[in-house]
């Protein structure tokens, strides 16, 4: 008889031996009323932005909680332990007190492990804020300006190094652009000549840079083939990797700066290699009419003249893709290949839009539309000239504020997919 009065005492102390640790544990700095526990109902949209040692964390916690839900339900079955008619002489007494033990324990591991929970989400929570913070602004850039002088040597040297780093081994230059509201055309000789100079001198004993002899499209394609250029000096590059150089003065209206972009357009794809983008403070002057004979200005007023005009460039760029819909885009299993578009016409916008993808995105672009622009005069039907884009991102003017609505358009499919806005600012402030 004396073991069964023992019973009793031994199961007290093993309870108070189990829950006073576990109490203490579960002591924290807030009382359990004043926790919010609502972030413990939204662990899906966090758990993406969870480290992988907070990702295990997450788990053992998981883990743990569904333990101690088991074994809450276990003392509550042994807690409500009766009487059995089939041995009326059986002590449940012990039974019920290893249950009511086991509610406690758990009931205080559960405490401890939903603040726990809390704390851990509460942290993930806060570098989601940052990280939405960052994502929200990862495509916004400053645009670099200076005159044109010193624009082309140093822009010129850093798209040769960028082709050199992706293993282009010939690099066709054929001249320079001017795009603006009138259409796209040849700069006069003098600028040719002068940048062409630019980039032999940085070439140097890399011989990379080279004019190909009557460059023009094939009269027969549209652009889908990766061979779509004839030239005479053909066969001497026929197992190079090849660039096209494609260097634009864009001008938008009577503005009195513009922009330099450079790029590298891959001949077997049409798609961008590198691209640099810098804004001109002097372009109207650079652009005001020369003389046959001197090749100068033709006079002083009329630089004055291109000096004094409205400069319609904006310095800042932000780009909104609030749903993150250009990631979504560039992890596609088949990605597509996006030509950029402009209603505008002026260039400036896609230029501006292009330069942060093409740095910050995954997106794949190709320039069929400057191949065109530039080459597509020599085709009977330049307007069926399509090149190897088979989706297209366009630009829409939203208001006078300077925002564009970017939508994404596949090929052949009536969808349009609103990707977000574009906006153009002389201010770093939104």
């Amino acid at each position: 008889m004396r073991q069964f009065t023992l019973r009793p005492w031994v199961s007290l102390i093993l309870l108070l031996a189990i829950a006073l640790p576990l109490c203490a544990r579960a002591r924290s700095p807030k009382p359990i009323d004043a926790v919010d526990l609502s972030i413990l109902e939204q662990p899906d949209s966090l758990i993406p932005y969870m480290s992988a040692t907070q990702k295990l964390e997450y788990l053992n916690l998981e883990r743990a909680m569904e333990a101690a839900q088991s074994g809450l339900r276990s003392g509550q079955h042994l807690a409500n332990t009766k009487p059995s008619p089939l041995a009326p002489d059986r002590d449940i007494k012990p039974t019920v007190e290893r249950g009511k033990a086991l509610i406690a324990q758990s009931e205080a591991a559960i405490l401890r492990l939903r603040l726990e929970l809390v704390q851990l989400l509460e942290a993930v929570d806060s570098q989601k804020e940052r990280q939405e913070a960052v994502d929200l602004k990862k495509y916004d850039y400053t645009l670099e300006s200076s005159d044109f002088e010193q624009a082309w040597p140093h822009y010129a040297r850093q798209l040769l190094e960028s082709c050199w780093a992706l293993g282009y081994e010939t690099l066709f230059f054929d001249g320079v652009y001017i795009h603006d509201s009138e259409g796209t055309r040849q700069t006069d000789a003098h600028i040719r000549n002068r940048v062409y100079d630019v980039f032999v001198e940085i070439d140097g004993t890399t011989f990379s840079v080279t004019i190909p002899v009557d460059f023009r499209l094939k009269a027969e394609t549209t652009g889908k083939g990766s061979a779509i250029f004839n030239y005479e000096n053909a066969p001497i590059f026929k197992n190079d990797k090849k660039a096209l150089l494609a260097l634009e003065l864009i001008v938008p209206g009577d503005s009195a700066t513009g922009l330099l972009s450079l790029r590298a357009i891959d001949l077997n794809t049409q798609a961008i290699a590198a691209q640099h983008l810098v804004k001109i403070n002097d372009l109207a002057a650079v652009l005001a009419p020369q003389s046959e004979e001197t090749n100068a200005p033709e006079s002083a007023e009329s630089k004055d003249e291109a000096a004094e005009a409205e400069d319609r460039i904006a310095r800042h760029v932000r780009l909104r893709d609030p749903q993150q819909t250009i990631d979504a885009l560039a992890r596609l299993s088949e990605p597509y290949s996006f030509q950029i578009v402009e209603a505008t016409g002026s260039g400036h916008v896609a230029a501006c839009l292009g330069q942060t993808l093409l740095h910050n995105s995954g997106l794949m672009l190709v320039d069929s539309d400057f191949i065109q622009r530039a080459y597509g005069h020599t085709l009977e039907a330049p307007e069926t000239w399509v090149g190897q884009a088979n989706a297209r991102l366009t630009l829409e003017a939203d208001d006078e504020a300077g925002d564009f609505q970017v939508q994404a358009q596949a090929e052949g499919s009536d969808r349009v997919l609103t990707v977000g806005r574009l906006i153009l600012s002389d201010s770093e402030e939104e």
